[in-house]
């Protein structure tokens, strides 16, 4: 069930580990819920053990060890996309398809990922009656895997309005870099997402992000996990793209401040998103 400052209905892995990349990635939430509350909870035998030795303690810290892993081939897990039957409550209103938030533990473009575990991911997706949320810290992976995909026209509009594609981007620096990579898939007509999450710094978007209208979406956060790590995030760093989007026509979503610090009035009730397309219009 999505909590209140969710952007999404229900979260589905069907992969585990993972590695930083860049300083975003310093005060990540997963490890250490994986290696005490996750694990304590009997998650990792639920799925057969997902994330079994994917974290680790060092110097008093959870960290990610680097180890990838997937669910087996014939797990169930794989079919919950076409076995669910969707948000009693959809976070983008009655009536609207499901958000599926997918890799919330972990990242389905990292390298060395088999292919075969992107592959089934993206079938189940598109055979369901929801939309897919692919995010990613590493854009050029997914950008290559949707950009060389041969596929007919028809299963091209299949994909596309089942699937919103998303980057993570901390700064300036990290955005710039990142939408490089995915600004190919904006172009050829797919829905195109930024999580700005851990905010850690004002952020331009560029106009060609920007004109993707309601094919685009930003979505800003504070960083989450241990208060006393956190990094702070300025809410006027909000307000900055919040009019960015607004004047461009961009959806965006305010999910929460660093710490879960109560979020602005001006603020709290910026949750849009993208426009619905294809068979759910």
């Amino acid at each position: 069930m999505a909590r209140r400052y969710d952007w999404w209905d229900k979260t589905w892995d069907t992969c585990g580990g993972c590695f930083p990349v860049s300083p975003g990635c310093a005060n990540c939430f997963v490890p250490p819920l994986l290696g005490t509350r996750h694990r304590s909870a009997g998650a990792a035998r639920r799925v057969d053990k997902l994330y079994d030795g994917t974290v680790k303690k060092v110097n008093g810290r959870w960290t990610f060890t680097g180890k990838l892993t997937a669910l087996p081939a014939g797990h169930r897990a794989w079919a919950m996309p076409r076995r669910w039957k969707g948000a009693e409550s959809p976070v983008m209103g009655a009536g609207k398809p499901s958000l599926i938030f997918v890799g919330g533990m972990s990242d389905l473009f990292i390298d060395d990922r088999p292919t075969w575990v992107i592959d089934r991911t993206v079938a189940s997706l598109v055979h369901s009656d929801h939309i897919g949320l692919l995010l990613t810290k590493r854009p050029r992976a997914m950008a290559e895997y949707f950009g060389t995909a041969r596929v007919s026209p028809a299963v091209l509009r299949n994909r596309q309005a089942h699937l919103w594609l998303g980057f993570s981007a901390e700064r300036q620096e990290e955005f710039d870099s990142r939408w490089a990579d995915m600004r190919p898939l904006g172009a050829s007509g797919w829905t195109v997402f930024v999580s700005l999450a851990p905010m850690l710094g004002p952020i331009v978007l560029p106009s060609d992000f920007l004109s993707l209208g309601t094919r685009g979406w930003a979505i800003v956060s504070g960083e989450q996990g241990r208060h006393d790590r956190c990094r702070d995030m300025d809410p006027a760093w909000a307000r900055a793209v919040f009019r960015q989007c607004r004047d461009a026509g961009v959806p965006l979503f305010t999910k929460q401040l660093a710490r879960r610090k109560p979020i602005p009035p001006d603020l709290m009730a910026v949750r849009n998103f993208p426009a619905i397309r294809g068979e759910f219009q």
